[in-house]
């Protein structure tokens, strides 16, 4: 069903629209309490760059931070994340919706990374990720899949991901995590994938 929706998003967007609106509304009501209560573990504290970290769940107060992280990403960081819009708005509608779970990777207070879930209504859940370019080769975007994955697998979802061929780091970071399989090949060069479905251990924030 997935790879369906895929493919209607990427053909056939004017009819997207309105499936993804039916689709939001069915997932925010069939998964309303796992999210939540995965949520409620969602908290972090620890170190990057010997500074002190918090990874915690985004709230509205942060939609102006992340929609300025994400309009100060290079154009090349962005050409493989497609999950919603970058509007103030389009944040906002993802940050309040019960079909998505956004978090912040906060460095000394600066938000340095995004993550997020987002829920389909058949007990998926894909992973997205943003890393502030300063901060890479730290490994944080190994870690933040992990941390997905073991959000998702907190809620009981399965943790997929449509992954480009070209994009080399979130290969190597999805691999470096656990074992997965492909479960279709998509257009332009994507694949899903689907991580083995376990019990996941939280990681640990230093990096």
């Amino acid at each position: 069903m997935e790879k369906f929706a895929y493919l209607i998003k990427h053909r056939f967007p004017f009819l997207f629209c309105g499936i993804g609106a039916l689709a939001r509304a069915i997932t925010s009501l069939r998964f309303r309490r796992v999210r939540r209560q995965a949520l409620a573990y969602a908290r972090m504290i620890g170190t990057v760059a010997e500074s002190p970290a918090e990874l915690r769940p985004l709230e509205d107060v942060d939609v102006g931070l992340l929609t300025n992280f994400i309009a100060g990403m290079p154009a090349e960081h962005l050409q493989f994340f497609h999950p919603h819009g970058f509007e103030s708005r389009e944040v906002e509608r993802v940050i309040r919706s019960r079909a998505f779970m956004s978090y912040g990777l906060f460095v000394d207070g600066d938000l340095r990374a995004y993550g997020l879930l987002k829920l389909a209504p058949t007990g998926s859940a894909f992973i997205g990720m943003l890393v502030d370019p300063k901060l890479q080769g730290r490994g944080l975007g190994r870690f933040l899949v992990h941390y997905l994955y073991w959000q998702a697998s907190l809620a009981g979802f399965r943790t997929r991901s449509s992954i480009s061929e070209h994009n080399v780091a979130s290969v190597r970071a999805h691999k470096a995590v656990a074992d997965y399989r492909v479960l279709a090949s998509l257009p332009n060069d994507y694949s899903m994938i689907e991580f083995v479905t376990r019990q996941v251990q939280p990681p640990v924030l230093q990096n």
